[in-house]
């Protein structure tokens, strides 16, 4: 009976209620959404450092770590090849060297860590090859002599990418919908080449109005940019036996992750064209990276490495990318807070209504005492009234917030005005936000928290009522 005077009771007064359940269900809504953005972009950078950046774990020589010396070799190299080999928990494993080289071009230089790969072995623990941009070359298919996959960054430093504008640049933008007058207005810088996006924006701002550069410019920019593929780059590092060592690489592809500080650090060449021009034998690597058939056998994968072969280095990616591994670990902490934050700043307008709601029933309340009802009914009611109200609006807001998850988890939330401000954190600009059912549970427990710690005081209020000074009340 107590439960249905209670539901009753919450729509006595439906506008009110109303007001409460909308407050309610809208900071749920936003509750959720961040929280699933959160989660989107905490699981897309996840996905980035284990199947793009790191693997699950890698192994060094330790020496390597503090010294990234040609000669500090991954040692017993056989040996582990065989472990890894028969280790039912690995799922594939990929061997590389790895040599800090100066690349430079005619046009500009850079620092490069130079990879050299087992093309088919590393397609099976990093998904880099499918990062190659359109129109910008192969990940090494149909390649000639000494090829070599660097960044969109990197070509951007070594003068490789630059922007022009030709005549097939105006035929791509008429395709893509650009009006002929934002066309014409480009005709002034026609075969012009610019080195850089940034120079290239600065000749736009000069020659279109703020109007058209918001709506156009992504536009223009995509169809002018160039790549000089084939172009030789000239890398220079130290050999196995200490001698400097030049060798020519030509550019046959361009990837790009949403990393920046991996793209500008990493190039990639054939393990065979490294390791003859470096004097290194098959069998002398710098560096294994492997991905496991489970994330959660992690640990104990990497505790049966270290005891098989305690001279190696064995590195997870948390201890590798420590930025993803503290917000993966604390993932449900971070939502508990933000949905704490909500939930708190809600609980005084639902107080506030609890409290008008017993003012307004003092003499019904007194009535109700004086007939019999004890003051543990009295609370109870009060309580339940005060979980409805709130319990209503979040269960809405929980599926207004789930709806919004499905559709933009599908179409994607684009930050590219900030996008280069993420990438240089290794976020990505493109999110496709998600949430778990377990998510929902939680929000339910701390709703029903809510909406019992809010009831306290209005229910205190109530027993304090005496019941005959009560009934001489006129509501």
């Amino acid at each position: 009976m107590i439960w249905s005077i209670a539901w009753k009771n919450v729509w006595r007064n439906r506008k009110r209620s109303l007001i409460v359940i909308t407050a309610v269900l809208l900071g749920t809504t936003a509750g959720v959404f961040t929280s699933g953005l959160m989660n989107g972009w905490i699981k897309q950078r996840m996905q980035s450092v284990i199947y793009t950046e790191v693997g699950h774990l890698k192994l060094y020589n330790p020496e390597f770590l503090n010294n990234e010396e040609i000669n500090n070799f991954i040692p017993q190299s056989e040996a582990v090849v065989s472990y890894l080999q028969n280790d039912k928990r690995v799922k594939a494993f990929s061997q590389r060297i790895k040599l800090m080289s100066m690349a430079s071009t005619s046009r500009g230089n850079s620092v490069l860590m130079l990879q050299g790969i087992d093309l088919e072995k590393e397609k099976q623990v990093s998904d880099l090859y499918k990062l190659i941009l359109p129109n910008a070359g192969t990940y090494f298919a149909g390649s000639g002599s000494y090829p070599i996959v660097i960044s969109d960054r990197t070509a951007e430093q070594l003068r490789i990418k630059n922007y022009t504008i030709k005549a097939e640049t105006f035929d791509s933008l008429k395709i893509a919908g650009i009006p002929e007058p934002v066309i014409e207005k480009l005709k002034v810088i026609e075969n012009k080449r610019f080195n850089t996006e940034n120079l290239l924006k600065k000749q736009l701002t000069k020659l279109l109005s703020l109007k058209d550069l918001k709506n156009y410019s992504a536009e223009i920019l995509g169809a002018a940019k160039h790549y000089r593929l084939n172009s030789k780059v000239v890398f220079t590092f130290t050999g196995k036996n200490g001698e400097l060592i030049s060798q020519a690489f030509k550019v046959c592809g361009i990837f790009k992750t949403n990393n920046t500080m991996f793209d500008l650090m990493n190039a990639y060449v054939l393990h065979s064209d490294l390791a003859a021009v470096a004097g290194l034998s098959n069998m002398e690597f710098h560096e294994t990276g492997m991905v496991l058939n489970d994330n959660e056998e992690l640990k104990n994968v990497q505790s049966d490495i270290r005891k098989a072969f305690p001279g190696l280095s064995v590195l997870s990616w948390k201890e590798l990318a420590t930025d993803a591994a503290m917000m993966n670990d604390f993932m449900d902490l971070f939502y508990s807070i933000i949905m704490g934050f909500i939930l708190f700043a809600l609980a005084f307008g639902i107080i506030n209504t609890m409290m008008m709601s017993v003012l307004e029933r003092t003499k019904e309340l007194g009535m109700l005492m004086a007939v019999g009802m004890n003051k543990k009914r009295v609370f109870n009611m009060i309580m339940l009234e005060t979980i409805f109200l709130t319990l209503v609006g979040a269960v809405a807001g929980m599926i207004v917030g789930w709806i919004i998850i499905l559709i933009t988890g599908h179409t994607g939330i684009n930050f590219s005005s900030v996008g280069e401000g993420m990438e240089a954190m290794g976020w990505s600009a493109l999110v496709y936000p998600e949430i778990d059912a377990a998510f929902f549970f939680g929000v339910t427990l701390m709703v029903i928290a809510t909406g019992i710690l809010s009831s306290i005081l209005p229910a205190r209020k109530a027993l304090k009522l005496n019941p005959v000074e009560a009934l001489k009340i006129d509501n």
